[in-house]
Formats: structure tokens, C-alpha cells, sequence
């Protein structure tokens, strides 16, 4: 809310990234509320992934990630502030939400690391149909994982006339899950606003590490 408080994060970070070992550079500006989100969404375009804190239900945080999301062309990864002090700095069980997307596929190409270095992975596809070509979607998928080193299982989950965002944090809270990937707006930006959507429900509130492409 101030040049006080801003320096006062700096320092934290340049304490917490210099105790890691993580290179890192600082820049401090004085921008408009407006002007904020994308100024760091142009910013992030050169960087490998956006770390946004995020406060439940609020509209700045909502501001910043979806710019992030439509103007960098870089993933996004989401810390719930009011999870902070209780989420993992390992991420060893992850779970991707899988809908045969094009958004779904940019996040899990993003997160391939991450993936890559874990110690569990799921897919899961929240449907009520269970049709053939969603079973043969995520077998191809657990298929493609493993020709990158990665083992992971598929499973479908039922909607039941719940919200598929509820259906995802219900899941993450279940398996104690450490990261979320899913992708972002599969349907419009003003369809998810109007309607609501699985993209809104996490990114309002999300239940744990999530990243999210476009």
C-alpha cells in the first residue's frame, strides 16, 4: 500500500532468494491501480513463471492473473495467501486436470519439470459421461507422460450437479495434493463470468500451489 511496505517485501524476498541461492533482480515503480496488471504481464514475458499470492475472492488478484495469463504467454503459478504458512516447498503429489484442451495442454507442457520431478502423479477428468474418447483422451495422455520419464494414473471423477472447480478442490483436499495444473478459460472469458466455471472457481479461491496456462 506504500514505498515503505514495498521495500519492506523486497527485503524479505532478496533475504529469502539470497538464502536459496535463487539469482533474482528487483524493480520498484509507482503505477496507477489500473496500470498495474499489465505491467506485469509485460514484464513476465521473459520470465519462466509468474508467482502471484493470492487473496481469496478479490478483484485485483483476479486483474493480475488473468492479464498474466492472456498478455505474458508464460504460465502462472497461484499461492493462496491464506494457505501460506501450510503449504509444502516440495511438490511431490500433483494432479493435473485433464479435458483434452488446447489450454490443458499448454499447462501440462509448462509444468513438465515439475512433473518430471515428482513423487505422484494424477490425472483426473471430471465428467458424468465417461464416454470412450475421454477414457482414450486420458490413457493417451498417462502415454505421453511417460515417454517424458513421468508416471502417472487416470482416473474420471463425477460432477453430480456440483461446480468442476469444486469438484477439483474437493479432490486436493482428499489426496492432499501439493500442486493443481489445469488450464485456463477453456470456454470464454465472458462465458466463465457469466455462468461461472472451473478457471474463476480456482482462481478465486484456490485450494493449493496452482499453475495455470493459456
Amino acid at each position: 500500500r506504500g514505498t515503505t511496505d514495498a521495500r519492506g517485501l523486497l527485503r524479505a524476498f532478496d533475504d529469502a532468494a539470497t538464502r536459496f541461492g535463487v539469482r533474482h533482480v528487483q524493480d520498484l515503480r509507482r503505477l496507477p491501480g489500473d496500470e498495474i496488471a499489465p505491467a506485469l504481464a509485460w514484464q513476465a514475458r521473459l520470465r519462466d513463471l509468474s508467482l502471484v499470492p493470492v487473496k481469496a475472492n478479490s478483484d485485483q488478484s483476479e486483474s493480475i492473473i488473468e492479464q498474466l495469463l492472456f498478455k505474458s504467454g508464460r504460465p502462472v503459478l497461484l499461492c493462496p495467501e491464506e494457505l501460506a504458512t501450510e503449504l509444502p516447498v516440495t511438490l511431490d503429489d500433483i494432479l493435473i486436470a485433464w479435458d483434452h484442451s488446447a489450454p490443458a495442454a499448454r499447462a501440462i507442457a509448462d509444468a513438465l519439470p515439475l512433473l518430471q520431478a515428482a513423487a505422484s502423479v494424477r490425472v483426473i477428468t471430471a465428467t458424468d459421461n465417461r464416454s470412450d474418447d475421454e477414457l482414450r483422451s486420458g490413457k493417451a495422455l498417462v502415454g505421453h507422460l511417460a515417454e517424458h520419464g513421468v508416471t502417472a494414473s487416470f482416473e474420471t471423477v463425477r460432477i453430480d450437479g456440483s461446480s468442476v472447480g469444486k469438484i477439483f478442490e474437493a479432490h486436493v483436499r482428499s489426496n492432499r495434493i501439493d500442486l493443481l495444473v489445469m488450464g485456463a478459460y477453456r470456454h470464454s472469458r465472458l462465458n466463465e463470468i457469466i455462468w461461472g466455471g472451473a478457471t474463476k472457481t480456482v482462481m478465486g479461491r484456490p485450494p493449493c500451489w496452482v499453475m495455470m496456462s493459456r
